[in-house]
């Protein structure tokens, strides 16, 4: 294993359509550069929407890789500028990577392959 790899985590973030940008966006501030976003839809009823003050069903999911250590600013960042703690805003939370295949891929995960070229 190289020295200079860290332990590194999915941060997976639900946003309403369009915010998926603003996502990769304000992590992209903070040095983390691996995105993937893909379109969600979600399964509540309307009615319960409609009760709720949630019209939006449709969704980003953005996927984040970073390392470990800068999950729990990446978590304040976006809950501060996207207003996470407002009911129907979006949601973030974040998963171990336990293994990649290869060192190579590790490196262009963390950013480090970018960082020795």
């Amino acid at each position: 294993m190289d020295e200079n790899a860290k332990p590194i985590k999915l941060l997976i973030s639900i946003v309403n359509r369009g915010k998926g940008e603003k996502v990769k966006e304000l992590l992209g501030t903070r040095g983390i550069k691996y995105h993937l976003i893909c379109l969600g839809y979600g399964t509540a009823d309307s009615d319960i929407l409609d009760y709720l003050g949630l019209g939006e069903i449709d969704k980003d999911i953005v996927l984040s890789v970073m390392e470990a250590q800068k999950v729990p600013e990446a978590l304040d960042i976006l809950s501060e500028k996207l207003h996470f703690s407002i009911p129907g805003n979006g949601i973030a939370f974040s998963i171990p990577i336990n293994s990649v295949d290869g060192l190579s891929t590790l490196k262009n995960l963390t950013g480090l392959l970018r960082k020795e070229q």
